[in-house]
């Protein structure tokens, strides 16, 4: 459904730098030096500990989410007169809308694992459409336009504001008609819309990097960083706990 065109995008405020991983190198320190005391041990408290060791790496290795693509794009939404919720659209906005229905499109991110989020206000035709009088031979539709987040941005570009409000069209019109009386629209060959007001300014469903989730919501040190580091201390001693218990345990199978 989705066409990749060429992009020079370059995901902003990407907190992936190498003070991120000072403490996954210490970490990583830890385990091999203990790696090293395993064949010590009684064979079954050997393999006990070679899968404690196993699981601690896997939890500090980092997420693979960060090598993972996906298309950025203008996703379409709709709800029919009544509804509370919105649908993603299965077509494109080429079917007829009907007094009382609400349009929604947002500027998304998705891929395999990471679905489209919907727009970021519910579709309320009775709060977008309030004082908007029926008209012979037209109809109200609900209008929704949400420009994403700053974190898949294209490189120089900011997310315009959000966009809501009541359209008025003639009886007979499609979901494309209502948002061309609103807004500029800018559509490919194919009639996949690529841009919506002049946003973004040239591409069109361009393939790119999924962004890390915590772009979105702080510039400080990483979450997972933090994570990793504060429990870091606990599952060191419990795997130096674990170390001494099997040494006591072979000093006294030994005599």
């Amino acid at each position: 459904m989705l066409r990749a065109c060429k992009s020079d995008y370059h995901p902003r405020n990407i907190l992936y730098h190498p003070s991120r991983f000072t403490g996954r190198k210490f970490f990583f320190a830890i385990v091999t030096l203990l790696s090293r005391k395993v064949h010590m041990l009684h064979t079954s408290l050997r393999f006990t500990l070679s899968i404690f060791l196993t699981l601690l790496t896997l939890i500090a290795l980092p997420s693979s989410a960060h090598a993972a693509k996906g298309y950025r794009y203008w996703g379409y939404f709709q709800a029919q007169a009544g509804a509370t919720a919105w649908t993603a659209a299965m077509t494109g906005p080429s079917v007829e809308v009907k007094d009382g229905d609400v349009e929604g499109w947002a500027f998304v991110f998705s891929n395999n694992d990471i679905p489209a989020v919907t727009p970021m206000m519910d579709p309320d035709f009775a709060t977008l459409c309030e004082g908007t009088p029926e008209t012979s031979g037209k109809i109200r539709v609900g209008l929704v336009v949400d420009f994403g987040a700053a974190n898949i941005a294209p490189t120089g570009e900011t997310p315009k504001e959000f966009f809501s409000d009541c359209v008025v069209v003639p009886q007979g019109s499609v979901g494309l008609d209502v948002l061309q009386a609103a807004m500029d629209v800018r559509a490919d060959d194919s009639g996949l819309i690529c841009g919506i007001a002049g946003y973004p300014a040239q591409e069109c469903g361009a393939e790119i990097d999924a962004p890390a989730a915590e772009e979105a919501v702080t510039t400080s040190a990483p979450i997972e960083e933090e994570t990793t580091t504060r429990s870091m201390p606990l599952l060191l001693a419990a795997l130096g706990a674990m170390v001494i218990v099997g040494l006591i345990f072979n000093r006294r199978r030994a005599r």
